[in-house]
């Protein structure tokens, strides 16, 4: 049996909006994720080695880490 993948397919229908809103979500944490970098690599050197910049590091890389997970599911 084959299944109906036409956009009259409530279950399709579904599945798009879902993909749609995993891309939104991509979208707007690699926004995050760039800017947050931007802010990092804009930091001054004697900054680089504080608690700020080792968390904003940390971030960089969790939002990198779900940016991944998010893309093997889209």
């Amino acid at each position: 049996m084959q299944r109906n993948t036409s956009q009259a397919d409530p279950e399709y229908g579904s599945r798009c909006k879902r993909r749609d809103t995993v891309k939104s979500i991509l979208v707007c944490l690699s926004a995050i994720r760039d800017a947050e970098q931007t802010y990092l690599d804009n930091m001054p050197g004697n900054f680089q080695c504080s608690e700020s910049f080792e968390t904003g590091e940390n971030a960089v890389d969790a939002i990198d880490e779900v940016i991944a997970l998010l893309a093997d599911v889209y």
